[in-house]
C-alpha cells in the first residue's frame, strides 16, 4: 500500500495511507451518440441516422442525446428496439 509522509515539527513523520484506487466501475446504461458509434464501429453520422429513425433507443437530456446500451445490444442481436407504429 502506498502512503503519504507528512513531516512534523519533531522530525518524525505521520504516515497516511493513500486512498486506494476504486476497483468498482459503474456499468453505464446510456452513452453519447459518439461513444455508441465507437462501440458499434460505425461513423457518427450513421449512428445519428439510426437514432433519428428510431432504430436505437435514445433520450434527450438538455442538449445531449443519450443512447441506451441495451438498445445497442438489441440492435446488434437483430431485435427491434422500438415498436414500428
Amino acid at each position: 500500500m502506498t502512503s503519504i509522509s507528512i513531516p512534523t515539527a519533531t522530525d518524525s513523520c505521520i504516515r497516511i495511507p493513500a486512498k486506494a484506487a476504486s476497483t468498482e466501475s459503474i456499468e453505464r446504461i446510456g452513452v453519447s451518440v459518439k461513444k455508441a458509434a465507437e462501440m458499434l464501429d460505425l461513423c457518427e453520422k450513421t449512428m445519428w441516422t439510426l437514432v433519428k429513425n428510431n432504430k436505437i433507443r435514445s433520450v434527450r437530456i438538455g442538449s445531449r442525446v443519450i443512447v441506451s446500451v441495451q438498445s445497442l445490444r438489441e440492435f446488434v442481436d437483430g431485435k427491434e428496439s422500438r415498436d414500428s407504429t
